[in-house]
């Protein structure tokens, strides 16, 4: 699915540019990484010693309490900005009359069909339709 917008002529061509130069380097990227890649990989890295267990740990804590200080104050600023709005409002009641109206019935048979648990419609009904 392709969503067009109206955008201004120097705001479309900035966006194929950096779409453009962001592709490229994708492609660079790729290449540079295929090219170097070694077939005697050394997987000593991932070897879990006392050291980097601590900052593994230490890493995770931080991230983990930064990320609930950025919810909490985003919960909070959205409390204090929009906590006081009352959006949702229900559309005014309808009575029968505007719905026969709309569906071109009389009321007599809107009845009718709102009471009734089957309805069959006649063939002169559904010609008429």
């Amino acid at each position: 699915m392709i969503i067009i917008s109206k955008q201004s002529k120097p705001r479309k061509i900035i966006d194929l540019l950096l779409t453009f130069f962001g592709w490229l380097f994708l492609i660079v990227f790729l290449y540079n990484f295929s090219s170097h890649f070694e077939r005697n990989l050394d997987f000593t890295f991932l070897e879990l010693n006392l050291a980097n267990a601590n900052s593994i740990l230490l890493i995770t804590i931080g991230v983990v309490i930064t990320s609930a200080a950025a919810l909490s104050w985003w919960s909070s600023y959205n409390k204090r900005k929009f906590g006081h709005l009352k959006r949702r409002t229900f559309p005014p009641q309808t009575n029968p009359k505007e719905i026969a109206q709309y569906f071109q019935l009389k009321e007599d048979e809107l009845k009718r069909i709102q009471n009734e648990k089957y309805i069959e419609q006649s063939n002169s009904e559904a010609s008429s339709l």
